[in-house]
């Protein structure tokens, strides 16, 4: 009830709304950002901590792996001492025991040496209990020193570690007379470990630096710490779920490698620093508030302060009806420019004239506009008229001709011998060949045109596709056959496509490349993956070429270089017009350029497919080379 009624006094009022409202932002942009600097803070506070505890347990793993390695080394020396020869008589004189007592008090060891012939029979010890045998648990069978880990002492039965190393004789170092075994207090061991404030944990690893498999606690400094934290969240980083923050020794080489150092510390305590600076976050954030209160509600009133002249202005019209009165403009901002505007109000009619004179004006523009699309529009559709008018000539031009030398044809073959009249008829049969496939080709051009739906399209490869082209080509054309070279791409060529279409596309340009060039001139077909979105299918010839000003006509229908030669190959003139159609089809681009020195280069491209097709080649013989 006290928030509602809270709320409702900021807000009935446009000034309240203001204030409110920078308010509101100030505290939401506020705790934002404190509560973004406290995780921030807190964050490098752990890990600063971290990384302080991972140079801790690192200084107490070396301390570790010192103090075992210089026992290490003593142990090697003593077993190589010319004393050590006394194992092989049973150490009758007692030297062996004198040498191990006089190590111990000079090297102050803490713990003790045991001295066992070849047979495992106890002959010299520096202290401690004594025991017949060697103990299994000492055993070294092989040549080099071996570390024992935490176990309990067979002498004493308490907790150790043990080295052993075998012994040889100095007159013979492959004559093994004994085994040298030092022990060392697991007490001392955990005296140099523990010795600061921080939890420290001394684990054997067996596989705890992969995260898998369990971790055997060999010394916990306060014991209870494992049982209550867990070992398994300390391992893997989880600080949170641990309650800990935990540092690590690096792993090394050496007689403890399978030893790892944790140091732990108390995230509450790692982070007790971080109550005062939410305090003064607190602090800040409230005396921050101050000036901004203040600040807005002098805002929120001087921006009102117009608003409410408006009001008193308006209520005095409307209640006088009279329009002498006007708005006093006190700034120049968005407020007093709604007091100009209101002031203004009296020229309005001859404003609205302006305005609609105006209208009329760029109405006017707009006609003429629009008018100017129309003559436009009108004249691209008699240069379209114009371009059919001149394909319907085209086509008449190309009909009447083969119709006329059909005509002479058959005159001759009234007024000839059979013999003659054979030859005549075969004339008019080829004559009647060409009207036929001039009727195809204009067919096929007008379907294409005139398609409202796209033809079915599949997948297929470009690479077969191109080589029975080209097998087909050269079939007719036997002797061009060592002219023509496809130059493969490697990989399948993929794309979807319409099979007949496509080859109907290809083998036109094929075609006019083989019978438009002169033996011995070479037809280079290249497969080629341009770009990971597009192939191109290139023909070249070495041929004379065409024109420059013949290049960007010869997609036009009807449109020949040379009429002569045309006329000798039998063209149509559409061919390179279906190809350009059918190419659009399947969304590629086709265009033709020289091919330097002479020639012509017709390119066609098309969007690849990535259907992983698998190229198979149509005619194995055709000559294939590599791209260049």
């Amino acid at each position: 009830m006290f928030l509602r009624r809270g709320v409702h006094l900021l807000t009935r009022s446009i000034p309240r709304r203001i204030l409110a409202a920078l308010l509101s932002i100030y505290l939401v942009t506020y705790f934002a950002t404190a509560i973004f600097l406290y995780s921030d803070v807190r964050a490098s506070i752990l890990e600063s901590d971290a990384t302080a505890l991972n140079r801790l347990a690192d200084l107490k793993y070396e301390q570790l792996a010192n103090q075992i390695g210089a026992l290490a080394t003593d142990l090697t020396a003593w077993s190589e001492l010319e004393v050590m020869n006394d194992l092989a008589s049973g150490d009758i004189d007692k030297r062996v025991t004198q040498a191990l007592e006089a190590s111990k008090r000079l090297y102050g060891l803490a713990g003790d040496l045991y001295a066992f012939d070849a047979g495992g029979k106890l002959l010299a010890m520096s202290g401690g209990s004594h025991a017949e045998r060697l103990p299994a648990q000492w055993e070294n069978g092989g040549k080099s020193l071996r570390f024992i880990d935490k176990h309990a002492d067979p002498m004493t039965q308490k907790e150790i570690v043990a080295l052993s190393v075998p012994v040889f004789g100095t007159f013979d170092q492959s004559y093994r007379i004994g085994t040298l075994v030092l022990t060392y207090p697991w007490s001392t061991v955990e005296a140099l470990l523990f010795g600061t404030a921080n939890t420290t944990i001394l684990v054997e690893t067996g596989g705890l630096l992969e995260k898998s498999g369990p971790a055997k606690v060999l010394a916990a400094s306060p014991p209870e710490i494992v049982g209550r934290v867990g070992l398994r969240p300390i391992i893997e980083d989880e600080w949170e779920g641990s309650g800990m923050v935990a540092g690590r020794s690096v792993p090394r080489g050496g007689l403890v490698a399978n030893w790892q150092v944790l140091m732990l510390h108390d995230i509450a305590g790692a982070t007790g620093p971080l109550h005062w600076v939410a305090f003064k976050l607190a602090l800040l954030g409230a005396a921050l508030a101050i000036p901004i209160i203040l600040l807005g509600r002098w805002l929120s009133e001087r921006l009102t302060a117009p608003i409410a002249d408006l009001t008193r202005v308006v209520r005095e019209i409307a209640d006088t009806d009279k329009l002498e009165a006007r708005v006093p403009v006190t700034s120049s901002d968005e407020l007093g420019s709604l007091a100009q505007s209101f002031n203004r109000m009296t020229d309005n009619l001859e404003r609205i004239t302006q305005e609609r004179e105006q209208f009329v004006r760029e109405l006017a523009a707009l006609n003429q506009t629009l008018e100017a699309k129309i003559a436009a529009r009108t004249e691209q559709l008699e240069a379209a008229i114009k371009a059919q008018q001149r394909l319907l000539g085209d086509i008449s031009h190309e009909i009447k001709s083969p119709l006329a030398r059909l005509g002479m044809a058959l005159g001759l073959a009234e007024r000839q011998s059979e013999g003659d009249r054979l030859r005549q008829f075969e004339r008019m049969e080829r004559e009647i060949e060409n009207i036929a496939e001039l009727a195809s080709e204009l067919l096929t051009l007008a379907r294409l045109d005139a398609a409202t739906e796209p033809p079915e399209f599949m997948p297929l490869d470009l690479c077969p596709l191109v080589g029975q082209i080209v097998s087909d080509a050269v079939y007719e054309k036997p002797s061009r056959a060592s002219d023509v070279i496809v130059h493969d791409a490697g990989a399948p060529m993929a794309i979807l496509g319409n099979a007949n279409l496509l080859r109907r596309a290809i083998e036109n340009v094929v075609r006019n490349a083989i019978f438009y060039t002169s033996d011995n001139t070479e037809v280079a077909i290249l497969l080629s993956r341009t770009s990971p979105e597009t192939l191109s299918v290139e023909v070249r010839d070495c041929g004379p070429g065409v024109p420059d000003a013949a290049l960007e006509h010869l997609f036009e229908p009807f449109y020949r270089v040379d009429e002569a030669r045309a006329r000798e190959t039998g063209g149509t003139g559409i061919g390179l017009a279906i190809c350009q159609r059918i190419v659009d089809l399947h969304g590629g681009a086709v265009e033709a350029r020289r091919n330097l020195p002479t020639g012509l280069v017709v390119a066609m491209e098309f969007p690849s497919a990535s259907l992983g097709l698998i190229p198979v080649r149509l005619n194995p013989a055709m000559p294939v080379m590599p791209l260049p």
